[in-house]
């Protein structure tokens, strides 16, 4: 890792709460593409729901639902004001 991922990886681990956190699933058409953890449970499920819509959007990804330890979102109602 370079040095700008080390430092990354210290921010991440020092907010990491193993007793709270949240399973974020992304899917497209019912098939998952991409699974990983939150740091903590400091957010609520929307929040987090509308973050990983963003991050997966910048990053390129196609996803149309959000699964967040079982309460699933859909990335087309998220954003409805």
């Amino acid at each position: 890792m370079n040095k700008a991922e080390k430092q990354f990886n210290k921010w991440w681990f020092e907010r990491f709460d193993s007793k709270k956190y949240k399973i974020i699933k992304l899917f497209f058409k019912g098939e998952k593409i991409q699974e990983y953890t939150t740091a903590n449970k400091k957010y609520s499920d929307e929040e987090d729901a509308k973050v990983a819509a963003w991050v997966a959007t910048d990053a390129g990804f196609i996803i149309d639902l959000i699964d967040i330890d079982g309460k699933q979102f859909k990335v087309s109602e998220l954003f409805k004001n």
